[in-house]
């Protein structure tokens, strides 16, 4: 039986375009929200000594090494799961009527381009 908070949390998730995905679906939000939350630790705190003096470059080495291994965690951790739940999505598409060609329509009229296939904002986009 799940546990309260376990359910509430499942609760608070939303739900994927599929039924049939929401377990793989929820498994991979898990993973990533708790592997976010301990990278953002890692990396928002400012460093306490100058870049350029140093400490400031030890420091900052450290947090490099630290920062690939967190890389590394989610790439060993939620990587699967990720690629189970868009596998899951890759079969659902197709049946909900429409969405093909919706998704076709909306990359024509908006390409996605840059890193990872996310367009990168430019001062024009931001200025729309």
């Amino acid at each position: 039986m799940a546990s309260p908070q376990h359910t509430l949390h499942l609760a608070t998730q939303a739900s994927s375009l599929s039924p049939t995905c929401n377990p793989s679906k929820h498994a991979f939000d898990t993973c990533f929200n708790h592997w976010f939350k301990s990278y953002l630790l890692l990396v928002s705190p400012p460093l306490q000594h100058p870049i350029d003096t140093p400490k400031g470059k030890t420091e900052r080495e450290q947090r490099d090494r630290l920062i690939k291994q967190k890389k590394d965690e989610y790439d060993t951790n939620c990587a699967t799961v990720y690629k189970e739940y868009q596998e899951c999505l890759t079969a659902a598409i197709p049946t909900k009527e429409g969405l093909v060609e919706m998704l076709a329509q909306a990359r024509a009229e908006e390409p996605l381009h840059g890193w990872g296939g996310i367009k990168v904002a430019t001062k024009d986009d931001l200025g729309r």
